[in-house]
């Protein structure tokens, strides 16, 4: 495996190990758009449209966090925001899912 594929697959890994910790409870709203916007830019070998779609709903998760800021809220987010936090999670895995390490003669 190239150096750069081993790169890869360690941003593929931190990025989930960042959404596991949100869904366990281990990180809040804002650290985890802050860790997936510097992770994501580590990675150089995803395709445009998957950078951009990863980006599109990481963006939504900071639109989330900046509104909750906004309302005085800062922990504890109420039902409503926590379910389109989650399905937005949900995405990001889904997203993460699909970015499959390039095969050894593309690399």
């Amino acid at each position: 495996m190239s150096e750069d594929m081993q790169r890869e697959a360690r941003q593929r890994a931190l990025i989930a190990q960042a959404l596991g910790e949100y869904r366990r409870g281990a990180s809040a709203l804002g650290g985890l758009s802050q860790d997936l916007q510097v992770l994501v830019l580590e990675l150089q070998l995803a395709p445009k449209e998957w950078l951009a779609a990863f980006q599109a709903e990481v963006n939504e998760l900071e639109v989330l966090y900046a509104i909750a800021l906004d309302r005085g809220i800062t922990e504890d987010l109420p039902a409503d925001y926590r379910a389109d936090a989650d399905a937005t999670v949900r995405n990001l895995e889904a997203l993460l899912e699909q970015l499959a390490p390039p095969a050894p003669d593309e690399a």
